[in-house]
This record gives C-alpha cells, sequence and structure tokens, in this order.
C-alpha cells in the first residue's frame, strides 16, 4: 500500500506530507487547495511525464516521494530490476533475504529545468522502470477512466482479466505466430531462390526506414492531440481564460452567484420545500462549477504557442503518415509491420523448404490455431457470463435497479484478403482469438441491450466503471485503488452509494479517493484535507489528518459552503453516523 507520500516545490505545494492508511482514505478540501496537484505529484512517482514547468516558482527543482509497504512490495521490486555497478541486473535496492517478506519500496522524483531522475530505493532507474513498478502497486482510476469502455479493445482485455484467462491468450497467440510465421516462410519458397533474394533486399529497405524513423509508442493519436492543440492554442487560451472569468474570477461570477441562490433558497426551505429542493440542486451543481473554473483557468496557463515544437510536430507526422501510406497500414500500426518484417527478415536469411513440407506444416498449424481459438472461446463464453452477472449486481447497488450489463461474444468475419488457412465456417482467427466482445447495456426493464458505446450516459458510464472495479477487484489485485474524483456529476442518493460501494472495494486493500461529496466522505475510515493558505504574498497547500469533531466540521463546510450553520454540522454528524461501517 502507499503509506507516505511527500511533495516539495511542486505547484502550490511547496511542502507537504501525508501519510496514508489501509482501508478507505478520503481528501477533501476547498477547489484550488491542491488535491489536483497530489494527483500530478503521484503520477510523476507512477511513470508521467513531467516538465519544468511543474517547478514551484522561485525553487530550482521540485521532488516527490513515496513508500510503499506491504507483502506485494518485495514480488513487484523483483519484477522491476535495477542495473548494477557490474553491468548486470538485479533487485532493486531488497536484500535476497528480504524476498518473500513484507517489504518497503522508496520511490522517488526529481524535475530541474535541466534534467530529470527517478530512483528506486535509492537506486538511480528509468521512468519506465517507476511505470512498470506502479503497474503492481498502483491503479489510478481517474476522472474521465470511463470513457475507457467504449473503446472497442477494452471490453476484451477486461473479460480476460477477470476470467484469470492469461494462460489461454498467451497460448492463442503463441499459436497464432507459429501460423503466421509459417505462412511467410512457405510464400518466399515458391518464390524461388531468385524472388526469395529479391524480397530479402525489399524487406531490408523497408526495415531501414523504419528504423531511422526510431518509432515509439506515442506515436500517433497523441502526436495528433498536441498538435490540434499547438496549432489553435491561442484560441484555446482565450476560450479558457474566459470561461474562468465568467466562472469564478470576475465580480458577479456564476460561482458566487449559484452559491448565493442556492443558500437563499436552501433557508426557505423550511416554507418551501420545492424551494429547498431547487437550492439543495444549485449547491451540488456548485463544486462542479468551481471544477470547471479550476480546470479552465489551469489551461489558460498552460496553454502557449510553440512554433517551434509544432514544426517538429507537423514534420515527424508528414514522415509517420508517409511510411504508413508505403506499408499500407495506420501509424499506430508501424511498429508491429517493423516487427513483422524482423521476423520475415530472419526467415529469409535462413534456408528455404520444400513448399509441400511447408503446406503440411501451415496446415498443422492452422488446427493448432484453431484449437487454441475454440479453447479460449469457451473460457471467455464462461468469464462472459460470471461478469456480466456481477455488474449488474454491482449497479443496484449503485441506484441502477433495472439496469443490466452483459458481455456479448461475436464472431470475427473474415475481409477480403484474409488468408484461406484462417478462415473456418465463416469466421477467422486472429492474435487474439476468434470472436470481438462488446459490453451490452440495458438501461431499465424491458429494453432491447444495445452496445454501451451507443446508449449509455456519463454518469451511466461512471457507474457501470465503478461496478466492473468491485467485480474484478479480487483479493489477489493490486493493492492500492487511487479514485480522482469519480463523484462528478452524482449527488444524494446516488453518492451515498458511491460512498459505500467504495468502503466495500476498502476491504482488504487500500483505497484513496479524492471527493468533493460529504456523502462520500463520510463513509471513509481516514479522513485528510488539504487546505490553502497565504502568506508572504503566496499560496501554499498544507494537509492534515482530520479525526472526531473536525471530520464533522470539515463535512459541515462540504454540505454548506464559506458560512456553516447550526443545521449544517447536525447534518454532518448525522451523515457520518451513517456512513460508519459496522
Amino acid at each position: 500500500m502507499l503509506a507516505e507520500l511527500r511533495i516539495r516545490n511542486l505547484a502550490v505545494i511547496e511542502d507537504l506530507e501525508i501519510g496514508f492508511e489501509p482501508g478507505f482514505n478520503v481528501i477533501t478540501g476547498e477547489t484550488g487547495a491542491g488535491k489536483t496537484i497530489l494527483m500530478r505529484a503521484l503520477g510523476l512517482l507512477l511513470g508521467d511525464r513531467g516538465g519544468s514547468d511543474l517547478i514551484r516558482d522561485g525553487a530550482s527543482e521540485a521532488e516527490v516521494e513515496a513508500l510503499f509497504a506491504g507483502a506485494a512490495v518485495g514480488a513487484a521490486v523483483r519484477q522491476s530490476p535495477s542495473e548494477g555497478a557490474d553491468g548486470g541486473e538485479h533487485e532493486a535496492g531488497l536484500p535476497a533475504d528480504a524476498f518473500g517478506e513484507p517489504a518497503e519500496a522508496a520511490v522517488r522524483r526529481v524535475l530541474s529545468a535541466a534534467r530529470q531522475r527517478a530512483y528506486l530505493n535509492d537506486r538511480i532507474v528509468t521512468v519506465g522502470r517507476l511505470a512498470e513498478l506502479g503497474t503492481a502497486l498502483v491503479h489510478v482510476y481517474g476522472q474521465h477512466e470511463h470513457h475507457t469502455l467504449l473503446r472497442p479493445e477494452t471490453a476484451r482485455l477486461i473479460l480476460d482479466a477477470a476470467g484469470k484467462l492469461d494462460a489461454e491468450v498467451g497460448e492463442m497467440a503463441a499459436r497464432f505466430r507459429d501460423l503466421v510465421t509459417l505462412e511467410a516462410r512457405l510464400a518466399s519458397a515458391r518464390a524461388g531462390v531468385e524472388g526469395q533474394q529479391a524480397r530479402r533486399e525489399l524487406v531490408e529497405f523497408q526495415l531501414e526506414e523504419l528504423r531511422r524513423a526510431e518509432l515509439a509508442e506515442g506515436d500517433g493519436e497523441e502526436m495528433e492531440r498536441e498538435r490540434d492543440i499547438l496549432r489553435h492554442a491561442e484560441r484555446l487560451r482565450v476560450a479558457a481564460a474566459e470561461a474562468e472569468d465568467a466562472l469564478q474570477s470576475r465580480d458577479g461570477a456564476m460561482v458566487d452567484t449559484v452559491g448565493r441562490l442556492a443558500h437563499g433558497l436552501t433557508a426557505l426551505a423550511s416554507l418551501d420545500p420545492e424551494l429547498g429542493e431547487a437550492g439543495r440542486l444549485l449547491e451540488e451543481a456548485r463544486p462542479l462549477l468551481e471544477e470547471a473554473a479550476l480546470r479552465a483557468g489551469e489551461r489558460a496557463r498552460a496553454i502557449a504557442a510553440d512554433p517551434a515544437r509544432l514544426d517538429q510536430i507537423e514534420e515527424r507526422m508528414a514522415l509517420l503518415q508517409r511510411l504508413a501510406r508505403k506499408h499500407t497500414c495506420a501509424v499506430g500500426d508501424l511498429r508491429a509491420r517493423q516487427a513483422a518484417l524482423e521476423s520475415e527478415l530472419v526467415t529469409l536469411t535462413g534456408e528455404g523448404t520444400d513448399p509441400e513440407v511447408l503446406e503440411a506444416a501451415v496446415a498443422d498449424a492452422a488446427t493448432r490455431a484453431w484449437v487454441a481459438a475454440d479453447a479460449l472461446s469457451a473460457a471467455r463464453a464462461k468469464a462472459a457470463a460470471s461478469l456480466g452477472k456481477r455488474i449488474t449486481t454491482g449497479l443496484r447497488e449503485l441506484m441502477l435497479k433495472d439496469a443490466k450489463v452483459s458481455v456479448a461474444l461475436e464472431p470475427i468475419a473474415p475481409g477480403p484478403s484474409a488468408p484461406p488457412a484462417h478462415e473456418r465456417d465463416g469466421a477467422i482467427v486472429t492474435t487474439t482469438g476468434a470472436e470481438r466482445v462488446t459490453f451490452m447495456f440495458m438501461p431499465a426493464r424491458g429494453e432491447t441491450p444495445r452496445p454501451l458505446a451507443k446508449i449509455a450516459s456519463g454518469g451511466e458510464l461512471s457507474r457501470i466503471m465503478l461496478a466492473l472495479k468491485a467485480a474484478t477487484a479480487g483479493r489477489g489485485d493490486v493493492p492500492t485503488l487511487l479514485f480522482d474524483e469519480v463523484d462528478a456529476g452524482v449527488g444524494g442518493a446516488v453518492a451515498e452509494a458511491i460512498g459505500r460501494k467504495l468502503a466495500f472495494l476498502a476491504k482488504g486493500r487500500q483505497v484513496i479517493c479524492i471527493t468533493h461529496l460529504p456523502q462520500i466522505a463520510a463513509c471513509a475510515d481516514h479522513h485528510f484535507v488539504v487546505r490553502k493558505r497565504e502568506g508572504r504574498g503566496r499560496r501554499r497547500a498544507a494537509a492534515e489528518r482530520l479525526v472526531d469533531a473536525d471530520r464533522i466540521e470539515e463535512l459541515a463546510r462540504m454540505l454548506a459552503g464559506a458560512k456553516i450553520t447550526k443545521e449544517a454540522r447536525h447534518h454532518a454528524a448525522e451523515m457520518r453516523r451513517l456512513g460508519v461501517r459496522p
């Protein structure tokens, strides 16, 4: 679990230290206090990219450090080896006699204008190693992660993970790889010696082009997004600044107006319950407006024109698109294309084989690939039924009582260029199996289930993702789950249900949640608040752990806003009483 976190000179945080506990930890605080920076800090420790723009004004460098503790740490660190003085690799900073015992891992990230450094147990490691370690120790469920459910490959990955199908998936990939390799060898053998030589020269030439391009994981969509932002930097910056000004900065800003109206209407609840309900809705809307203002302001200050970087990206994208056209594939598939060419080159430089022998080998490989595909399909069908039931049960607990999620498996239809050995009964086999996996959603009883991407609203997607996480988070899962304001757009009874679901997830592991909603905070085992302090003309962020009456006071602030009333304190105390788990 994440035991301690310390941040120095990162954005508004000068020096902040928090010690987290097992169970359900919640972090609250006013908008702009620094909660978002906590997420950025943890992201740096988990391998996110960072820049000198994150360094606090007046400081030469920023530093983020965390201590992870628990039985899962030793295994995770052993999977993230560090290069030793002798050039070999060994376990990063853990003595051999510590293996298998509860262990600790100190992770540190230092940012400066000149360079960035990462450390694991005081040994220098790459940022990629931090990302590998972070994957084993922390799962970050961000504010927009539920949108990943809309991606076609997400359902398959989730189903395979929920069904613990690693062995079947690995067998499928291996058998398909054998089939493709033998097909390439057969094609080369049929082409004859001269054709094989010409093919080898062409493959070598194409490989050299791709290698010179130094293809990277972020090529494609990420680069396009950055280019679009740089192309329209001024337009985006002006729009963001105007939004922040209208929402929060100017006199008569929306946040202040909504807060004043909410207070006035709520005060009249005893005379007119309908007006009181309208006031409550405005109170729920205010944190969203504050968050929108904060994000707009952050983007207004973060977005800047950079013609040199734009030229660099345009040139890089032109190269990648030219290569993609040449190889008749998407930019994102160029790395796979390079790997395929390298594999083919190995085959072409070997001795030739009789085409008849290779034809029989291809037929045998196709049979083995389909056997693996059938086994994977059967395992997926069993896992799909179980996963759909568990998600649906979770939705009932999250106030979607008549909704239902199911997992559909559909054979992949062959395209016009599919090799004959890949086809069977109107379907084809691929490296990931012979079916597409789709989440189907039925929002109300009696309605026809439809693909989740076409029918679910944002609020439904958020709750479906939480129900899915609860359904798939087994005892042996990642020990720390970090939720960043997954409560956006909900309130009332739904917020209370989300709080109880997060509390359920915290049994046997650590859950850390950043929230604006008192209904969720009331359910936590441990409550931390981040406050903004003004001193020497600068804003600073400070954090403290709340207990007993202080927790009630913070819940009352979250309920009432700036002016905390006796009624708000009474409501907060009752909310806390109901949120405490037996």
